[in-house]
């Protein structure tokens, strides 16, 4: 011991550089290996659970119930992503510490240290991204079933990682940090309902009902309107008498009320106001007094958007107008609840209202002319195509090119055609059956 010093200080000396080298040597492969592995196992939990979809694993329920369950809560978890950024961003720096260790004091020299610190972080970011592009491609083949076998690695991550990440997480919660992973496309719910389920996991209505949700943003509002040739209204000089039965008839709580023709509407007439007033039946309504304002709103506009507008401006009935500015139909709020529901009948709605068509025999139906195409092709599986014409009877017109009688028929895309019922220009009622191939030929060739 150096009499110079004291006796602590000799038996605190710094380690040589060989024995710093020699145990990074011992200690510093196994260390590179365990990082490198838990970054990547990180990353392929992040890319699979992020990526999984819900409806695919719970096809796997049968096989594997309790893995399914906790994958779905992980994936539904808060936390989630916050653990798995927060744990792979502390994986890759313990990896650069760990690089930077290890070749530490390979130069004296301080310019070429730094040099070669910088080059071996380099060399290990490319490194990484190449190992985890590859990995990432791997798992995306198959994320639910990388979601299932990690399962338990991502639920240890979660609860190691969950501490260091509630802080944040309950400042981001009030302003929305929130978000669902487990969110179901819509082609995924169309493939969903489209397979074969249990018996009783879903009724016809509640498949009819989410079609209708897919398909109503892009319904329009003369595909849902009461035509221009079904309207009740008033002329601005009917008798109070004359209007109230008209009420009592319709059963309806508002009547739109025009001026000289339907296309000059000037107003909404509500049963309400009527009844407030004295019981005069000479009494008109011309002064307009009791008229409320009309909503117009174009056939083209979406259903959507019409319902959003409605909502806000508390609204029941819109009047449907043309390009050129006239009176092609009326819609309810209840037209445009039905378009998602289904049809909704009242004490008012008559059988014909009702039934849009009824099965008379195998393979044969009696349709309303004025059924929605989409509505038809679906009960047929037929595709007849909306360029033309959005009804039944529309699309009879086009096809035939004029006014037809009854009893007529005609064949096309494999489904025979017979007018039922016409009333003036108008076609009530159609029977419709399938045919074969040569049937159809032969009444082509009977039509033309």
């Amino acid at each position: 011991m150096c009499r110079t010093t004291p006796w602590w200080w000799v038996c605190r000396r710094v380690p040589s550089e060989n024995w710093r080298r020699e145990k990074m040597n011992e200690w510093g492969y196994p260390m590179f290996v365990l990082l490198l592995t838990l970054d990547l196992a990180i990353g392929a939990t992040r890319v699979s659970l992020l990526n999984a979809r819900p409806l695919r694993l719970l096809k796997k329920h049968d096989s594997q119930p309790g893995r399914v369950d906790r994958t779905l809560a992980l994936i539904e978890s808060p936390r989630l992503r916050a653990n798995l950024r927060l744990s792979q961003t502390l994986m890759r720096f313990l990896l650069a510490v760990l690089v930077v260790q290890w070749v530490q004091g390979w130069y004296t020299d301080v310019r070429t240290q730094v040099i070669v610190e910088f080059a071996s972080l380099l060399v290990l970011t490319m490194l990484m991204l190449i190992i985890e592009f590859s990995l990432e491609q791997r798992v995306m083949r198959d994320p639910d079933g990388w979601a299932l076998g990690l399962v338990n690695f991502g639920q240890a991550v979660m609860i190691l990682f969950s501490p260091l990440t509630f802080l944040p997480l309950l400042v981001l919660k009030p302003t929305g940090g929130h978000q669902s992973y487990a969110q179901f496309t819509e082609d995924e719910l169309k493939t969903w309902v489209e397979s074969d389920q249990e018996p009783g996991s879903l009724e016809r209505e509640e498949r009819q009902m989410i079609y209708s949700i897919f398909h109503f943003g892009d319904t329009l509002t003369r595909e849902i309107m009461v035509p221009r040739i079904d309207i009740l209204a008033l002329d601005v000089n009917t008798t109070q008498a004359d209007a109230i039965q008209a009420f009592l008839t319709s059963g309806h709580s508002r009547l739109p009320v025009y001026e000289s023709t339907i296309d000059n509407v000037i107003g909404l007439l509500y049963a309400k106001d009527l009844l407030k007033t004295s019981p005069n039946h000479d009494v008109r309504f011309s002064q307009r007094e009791l008229l409320r304002p009309a909503y117009f709103v174009p056939e083209t506009k979406k259903v959507d958007e019409l319902l959003a507008e409605m909502q806000s401006q508390r609204i029941h009935l819109g009047i449907v107008v043309d390009e050129y500015g006239g009176v092609a139909g009326l819609v309810t709020l209840e037209d445009i609840v039905e378009e998602i529901v289904g049809e909704i009948r009242d004490e008012y709605d008559t059988a014909s209202e009702e039934v849009l068509y009824q099965e008379v025999g195998q393979q044969e139906y009696i349709f309303q002319g004025r059924i929605d195409l989409d509505d038809f092709n679906e009960v047929m599986g037929s595709h007849l195509s909306k360029d033309e014409a959005d009804t039944l009877a529309g699309y009879l017109y086009d096809q035939m090119g004029r006014v037809p009688q009854g009893g007529e028929s005609i064949v096309v895309g494999g489904l025979s055609f017979t007018i039922e019922q016409v009333s003036g220009r108008r076609i009530r009622r159609v029977r419709v059956c399938r045919v074969l191939p040569s049937e159809e030929k032969q009444g082509n060739d009977k039509h033309d």
